[in-house]
Protein backbone atom coordinates (compact mmCIF):
# COMPACT_ATOMS: atom_id res chain seq x y z
CA UNK A 1 0.00 0.00 0.00
CA UNK A 2 2.81 2.44 0.89
CA UNK A 3 5.15 2.64 -2.12
CA UNK A 4 7.24 5.54 -0.86
CA UNK A 5 7.46 8.02 1.99
CA UNK A 6 8.08 11.72 1.30
CA UNK A 7 9.98 13.93 3.73
CA UNK A 8 9.72 17.72 3.74
CA UNK A 9 12.74 19.25 5.46
CA UNK A 10 14.08 22.76 5.86
CA UNK A 11 17.23 21.71 7.69
CA UNK A 12 16.20 23.30 10.99
CA UNK A 13 16.49 21.58 14.33
CA UNK A 14 12.71 21.33 14.29
CA UNK A 15 12.93 19.26 11.09
CA UNK A 16 15.24 16.73 12.71
CA UNK A 17 12.32 14.92 14.31
CA UNK A 18 10.54 14.77 10.96
CA UNK A 19 13.68 13.33 9.35
CA UNK A 20 13.93 10.61 11.96
CA UNK A 21 10.22 9.79 11.81
CA UNK A 22 10.35 9.63 8.01
CA UNK A 23 13.24 7.16 8.07
CA UNK A 24 11.43 5.12 10.72
CA UNK A 25 8.27 5.15 8.56
CA UNK A 26 10.13 4.10 5.41
CA UNK A 27 11.72 1.22 7.31
CA UNK A 28 8.39 0.25 8.91
CA UNK A 29 6.56 0.27 5.58
CA UNK A 30 9.58 -1.36 3.86
CA UNK A 31 9.83 1.29 1.15
CA UNK A 32 12.08 4.07 -0.09
CA UNK A 33 12.24 7.65 1.19
CA UNK A 34 12.10 10.79 -0.94
CA UNK A 35 13.71 13.70 0.87
CA UNK A 36 12.83 17.19 -0.37
CA UNK A 37 14.23 20.63 0.43
CA UNK A 38 12.54 23.65 -1.17
CA UNK A 39 14.47 26.86 -1.79
CA UNK A 40 11.88 29.42 -0.80
CA UNK A 41 11.04 31.73 -3.70
CA UNK A 42 10.05 34.42 -1.20
CA UNK A 43 13.66 34.52 -0.01
CA UNK A 44 15.05 34.69 -3.54
CA UNK A 45 12.54 36.98 -5.23
CA UNK A 46 10.44 38.66 -2.56
CA UNK A 47 9.83 42.43 -2.36
CA UNK A 48 11.81 42.62 0.87
CA UNK A 49 14.92 41.22 -0.83
CA UNK A 50 14.45 43.60 -3.75
CA UNK A 51 14.36 46.58 -1.41
CA UNK A 52 17.23 45.26 0.70
CA UNK A 53 19.37 44.70 -2.39
CA UNK A 54 18.81 48.27 -3.50
CA UNK A 55 19.64 49.60 -0.03
CA UNK A 56 22.89 47.62 0.00
CA UNK A 57 23.82 48.83 -3.46
CA UNK A 58 23.21 45.63 -5.40
CA UNK A 59 21.89 46.62 -8.79
CA UNK A 60 20.01 44.90 -10.19
CA UNK A 61 18.44 42.92 -7.37
CA UNK A 62 19.17 39.70 -9.32
CA UNK A 63 22.75 40.03 -8.00
CA UNK A 64 21.42 39.17 -4.58
CA UNK A 65 19.61 36.14 -5.98
CA UNK A 66 22.80 34.95 -7.66
CA UNK A 67 24.56 35.09 -4.30
CA UNK A 68 21.69 33.66 -2.23
CA UNK A 69 20.76 30.69 -4.42
CA UNK A 70 24.00 28.70 -3.91
CA UNK A 71 23.76 29.34 -0.16
CA UNK A 72 20.21 27.95 -0.03
CA UNK A 73 21.23 25.00 -2.20
CA UNK A 74 24.11 24.27 0.15
CA UNK A 75 21.70 24.33 3.10
CA UNK A 76 19.48 21.89 1.24
CA UNK A 77 22.38 19.56 0.51
CA UNK A 78 23.39 19.67 4.16
CA UNK A 79 19.84 18.91 5.34
CA UNK A 80 19.51 15.99 2.94
CA UNK A 81 23.01 14.80 3.83
CA UNK A 82 21.82 14.37 7.42
CA UNK A 83 18.81 12.39 6.16
CA UNK A 84 21.16 10.27 4.07
CA UNK A 85 23.17 9.36 7.16
CA UNK A 86 19.99 8.26 8.95
CA UNK A 87 18.91 6.20 5.93
CA UNK A 88 22.31 4.53 5.77
CA UNK A 89 21.99 3.45 9.40
CA UNK A 90 18.57 1.88 8.74
CA UNK A 91 19.22 0.49 5.26
CA UNK A 92 16.60 2.76 3.67
CA UNK A 93 16.91 3.90 0.03
CA UNK A 94 16.90 7.70 -0.29
CA UNK A 95 16.04 9.88 -3.29
CA UNK A 96 17.08 13.53 -2.82
CA UNK A 97 15.20 16.51 -4.27
CA UNK A 98 16.14 20.19 -4.10
CA UNK A 99 13.41 22.33 -5.64
CA UNK A 100 12.60 26.01 -5.90
CA UNK A 101 9.23 27.69 -5.48
CA UNK A 102 6.56 28.62 -2.93
CA UNK A 103 7.30 26.13 -0.16
CA UNK A 104 3.90 24.62 0.69
CA UNK A 105 2.53 24.28 -2.85
CA UNK A 106 5.87 22.97 -4.16
CA UNK A 107 5.96 20.29 -1.46
CA UNK A 108 2.37 19.22 -2.11
CA UNK A 109 3.00 18.96 -5.85
CA UNK A 110 6.27 17.06 -5.40
CA UNK A 111 4.62 14.58 -3.03
CA UNK A 112 1.58 13.85 -5.23
CA UNK A 113 2.83 10.34 -6.10
CA UNK A 114 3.75 9.46 -2.52
CA UNK A 115 1.34 7.74 -0.15
CA UNK A 116 2.68 9.46 2.96
CA UNK A 117 4.33 12.84 3.55
CA UNK A 118 6.18 13.56 6.80
CA UNK A 119 6.69 17.16 7.89
CA UNK A 120 7.72 18.79 11.16
CA UNK A 121 5.03 20.53 13.17
CA UNK A 122 7.21 23.63 13.01
CA UNK A 123 10.15 24.73 10.92
CA UNK A 124 12.84 27.34 10.47
CA UNK A 125 10.73 30.23 11.83
CA UNK A 126 9.41 28.43 14.92
CA UNK A 127 10.99 30.97 17.28
CA UNK A 128 8.80 33.67 15.71
CA UNK A 129 5.54 31.70 15.71
CA UNK A 130 3.23 31.38 18.67
CA UNK A 131 1.18 28.45 17.47
CA UNK A 132 2.11 24.79 17.91
CA UNK A 133 1.68 24.26 14.17
CA UNK A 134 3.96 26.17 11.81
CA UNK A 135 2.73 28.12 8.81
CA UNK A 136 4.14 25.70 6.22
CA UNK A 137 2.86 22.62 8.03
CA UNK A 138 -0.59 24.17 8.32
CA UNK A 139 -0.63 25.13 4.62
CA UNK A 140 0.49 21.64 3.57
CA UNK A 141 -2.14 20.07 5.81
CA UNK A 142 -4.87 22.08 4.10
CA UNK A 143 -3.70 21.23 0.57
CA UNK A 144 -2.41 17.67 0.72
CA UNK A 145 -4.42 14.96 -1.07
CA UNK A 146 -2.25 12.31 0.59
CA UNK A 147 -1.69 11.05 4.09
CA UNK A 148 0.35 13.45 6.19
CA UNK A 149 2.36 12.79 9.34
CA UNK A 150 2.93 15.81 11.58
CA UNK A 151 6.11 15.05 13.49
CA UNK A 152 7.26 16.57 16.79
CA UNK A 153 10.77 17.99 17.05
CA UNK A 154 11.98 15.25 19.39
CA UNK A 155 11.99 11.70 18.06
CA UNK A 156 10.77 8.79 20.13
CA UNK A 157 10.69 5.44 18.38
CA UNK A 158 7.02 4.43 18.38
CA UNK A 159 6.21 1.57 20.73
CA UNK A 160 2.68 1.23 19.39
CA UNK A 161 0.05 2.77 17.14
CA UNK A 162 -3.44 3.93 18.05
CA UNK A 163 -6.21 4.49 15.54
CA UNK A 164 -8.96 6.94 16.47
CA UNK A 165 -11.94 5.37 14.66
CA UNK A 166 -14.61 8.04 14.95
CA UNK A 167 -15.83 8.39 11.35
CA UNK A 168 -17.25 5.51 9.24
CA UNK A 169 -15.53 6.29 5.93
CA UNK A 170 -12.43 8.14 7.07
CA UNK A 171 -11.87 5.63 9.84
CA UNK A 172 -11.89 2.74 7.40
CA UNK A 173 -9.24 4.38 5.21
CA UNK A 174 -7.14 5.22 8.25
CA UNK A 175 -7.33 1.58 9.31
CA UNK A 176 -5.65 0.59 6.03
CA UNK A 177 -2.63 2.70 6.97
CA UNK A 178 -2.59 1.20 10.45
CA UNK A 179 -2.69 -2.32 9.05
CA UNK A 180 0.24 -1.60 6.73
CA UNK A 181 2.47 -1.13 9.79
CA UNK A 182 4.57 -4.10 10.97
CA UNK A 183 2.57 -6.65 12.93
CA UNK A 184 5.10 -6.50 15.75
CA UNK A 185 4.03 -2.92 16.43
CA UNK A 186 1.08 -3.20 18.82
CA UNK A 187 -2.11 -1.64 17.42
CA UNK A 188 -4.98 -0.18 19.44
CA UNK A 189 -8.25 0.78 17.78
CA UNK A 190 -10.39 3.21 19.77
CA UNK A 191 -13.88 3.48 18.29
CA UNK A 192 -17.11 5.27 19.00
CA UNK A 193 -19.96 3.06 20.32
CA UNK A 194 -21.80 3.05 16.97
CA UNK A 195 -18.68 1.88 15.11
CA UNK A 196 -17.79 -1.02 17.41
CA UNK A 197 -19.08 -3.77 15.11
CA UNK A 198 -17.61 -2.12 12.01
CA UNK A 199 -14.16 -1.81 13.57
CA UNK A 200 -14.18 -5.42 14.76
CA UNK A 201 -15.44 -6.64 11.40
CA UNK A 202 -12.78 -4.82 9.40
CA UNK A 203 -10.01 -6.08 11.64
CA UNK A 204 -11.31 -9.62 11.24
CA UNK A 205 -11.47 -9.28 7.46
CA UNK A 206 -7.80 -8.29 7.40
CA UNK A 207 -6.84 -11.07 9.81
CA UNK A 208 -5.05 -8.62 12.07
CA UNK A 209 -5.20 -8.61 15.83
CA UNK A 210 -5.57 -5.33 17.70
CA UNK A 211 -6.73 -4.13 21.07
CA UNK A 212 -10.22 -2.66 20.78
CA UNK A 213 -11.44 0.04 23.09
CA UNK A 214 -14.07 2.72 23.38
CA UNK A 215 -13.28 6.26 22.27
CA UNK A 216 -14.77 8.02 25.27
CA UNK A 217 -13.58 11.56 24.48
CA UNK A 218 -13.28 13.62 21.28
CA UNK A 219 -10.43 12.54 19.01
CA UNK A 220 -8.38 15.67 19.69
CA UNK A 221 -8.59 15.22 23.45
CA UNK A 222 -7.66 11.56 23.16
CA UNK A 223 -4.74 12.39 20.84
CA UNK A 224 -3.44 14.91 23.38
CA UNK A 225 -3.63 12.35 26.19
CA UNK A 226 -1.85 9.49 24.41
CA UNK A 227 1.74 8.55 25.18
CA UNK A 228 4.15 10.62 23.07
CA UNK A 229 5.84 7.35 22.04
CA UNK A 230 2.70 6.22 20.20
CA UNK A 231 1.85 6.90 16.58
CA UNK A 232 -1.67 8.36 16.50
CA UNK A 233 -3.70 7.77 13.30
CA UNK A 234 -6.79 9.77 12.38
CA UNK A 235 -8.88 9.68 9.20
CA UNK A 236 -9.91 12.83 7.33
CA UNK A 237 -12.45 13.45 4.57
CA UNK A 238 -10.99 14.01 1.08
CA UNK A 239 -14.22 14.64 -0.83
CA UNK A 240 -12.80 17.96 -2.10
CA UNK A 241 -9.59 16.39 -3.45
CA UNK A 242 -7.50 17.20 -0.37
CA UNK A 243 -7.50 16.55 3.35
CA UNK A 244 -10.48 18.39 4.78
CA UNK A 245 -9.31 20.17 7.91
CA UNK A 246 -12.55 20.12 9.84
CA UNK A 247 -12.57 21.12 13.54
CA UNK A 248 -11.78 17.58 14.76
CA UNK A 249 -8.73 17.30 12.49
CA UNK A 250 -7.59 20.84 13.26
CA UNK A 251 -7.82 20.33 17.02
CA UNK A 252 -6.00 17.00 16.84
CA UNK A 253 -3.25 18.55 14.70
CA UNK A 254 -2.75 21.33 17.24
CA UNK A 255 -3.09 19.29 20.43
CA UNK A 256 -1.39 15.96 19.82
CA UNK A 257 2.00 15.47 21.49
CA UNK A 258 2.61 12.31 19.47
CA UNK A 259 3.43 11.95 15.79
CA UNK A 260 0.03 12.29 14.15
CA UNK A 261 -0.74 10.51 10.88
CA UNK A 262 -3.77 12.06 9.16
CA UNK A 263 -4.97 9.76 6.40
CA UNK A 264 -7.28 10.40 3.43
Amino acid sequence: MIHNVFLATDGSRYAEGAARYSVWSAAAFDTKLIGCYVMDRKVLDGPFITRLSMMLGFTPAADFRAAAEPVLRSLGESALGFVGELCGEQGVELVKLILEGPVASTLVDAAKNSELMVIGRQGDHAEYEYDVLGNVADAVLRRSPRALMLAPADFEEPVGAVLLYDEPTAGGEALRYALALPEELPLTVLHTPELADKAAGELKSYGRSAELGLLEEPAAVTAARRDSAELVILGADTSHGHLVVDPRVQRAAHQSRSPLLISP
